[in-house]
């Protein structure tokens, strides 16, 4: 699918505040929700799977997938070339699985991190045999709960959503939170319900609970610079149940890997208005 593209707006004036703390997300401002995307191809996806998490690994050559509700959480580590599930651990029953990210510790090792929705835990996995190597506790503003993360290798930190319209930023290595910001959509509005998290381009983009757009947001500000409206990607009416929503964002070496909760499918994507993303 490819259709015609739609250039953001040159004319946009970022605030004095954005140009001097984030020049990087304000160099890619748009002014309106765009809705033009590229499929480079469809691939199987499990749908017995309630996707809260996607990444890729470091090298691309692994697909880190975390699900959710409880008995039947599960950490996946899935075969990019075929979109077999290679390895696959059940979490504990008592617990939700949500967001999940990839990163590079303070050694220099890739470990996988992931929350939980209601039990205020967290985890960190090594990410060739998805053994548990640590377990924390956490807290968020909305009940404590967790939904997205995602991680900025830049500034050695976590970017946490837990459904409201905040987004949290947590030190690497210590975990303590170090800022958060309100995340605001182009007229304005605030946009609460903020669900998995991918950090692409140095912006933050946002699945949204029950909603086919992604937004990415400068992570100095909280202002969305870009939207994009995926609701022709797989139309909801061809879903089935209203909780099968858009939710798994991955970026790939040259695409943008998308998924759904119990989708049977996944999208490899590329975005023709943002040159700079690969």
């Amino acid at each position: 699918v490819d259709t015609e593209v739609v250039l953001p707006d040159s004319e946009t004036n970022p605030t004095e505040e954005n140009e001097e703390n984030a020049p990087e997300a304000m160099d890619q401002i748009q002014s309106t929700i765009i809705s033009t995307f590229t499929i480079l191809e469809q691939v199987d996806h499990d749908s017995s799977s309630f996707t809260q998490g996607l990444s890729y690994s470091n090298d691309g050559k692994v697909i880190f997938e975390t699900t959710g509700l409880y008995s039947n959480s599960k950490v996946r580590r899935i075969n990019p070339d075929t979109f077999d599930v290679e390895l696959s651990v059940d979490m504990d029953d008592k617990f939700f699985g949500e967001g999940s990210t990839i990163y590079t510790d303070a050694d220099g090792n890739e470990r996988l991190m992931e929350i939980t929705w209601n039990e205020q835990t967290g985890f960190i996995y090594d990410t060739g045999t998805l053994e548990k190597l640590q377990e924390f506790k956490y807290t968020t503003g909305r009940g404590d709960q967790g939904w997205g993360i995602t991680y900025n290798p830049s500034e050695q930190e976590f970017i946490v959503s837990d459904g409201s319209k905040f987004l949290y930023f947590w030190d690497r290595d210590t975990l303590a939170e170090k800022r958060t910001v309100t995340v605001t959509r182009f007229d304005g509005r605030y946009q609460n319900q903020l669900n998995e998290l991918e950090f692409m381009d140095g912006l933050v983009c946002c699945n949204i609970w029950h909603s086919d757009d992604i937004i990415c947001v400068d992570p100095v500000t909280g202002t969305s610079v870009r939207e994009y409206d995926m609701s022709s990607l797989w139309p909801a009416d061809q879903r089935g149940d209203r909780e099968n929503v858009l939710n798994g964002i991955a970026l790939g070496k040259d695409h943008v890997l998308l998924t759904g909760k119990l989708w049977d499918r996944m999208y490899k994507v590329v975005f023709p208005d943002w040159t700079t993303l690969f």
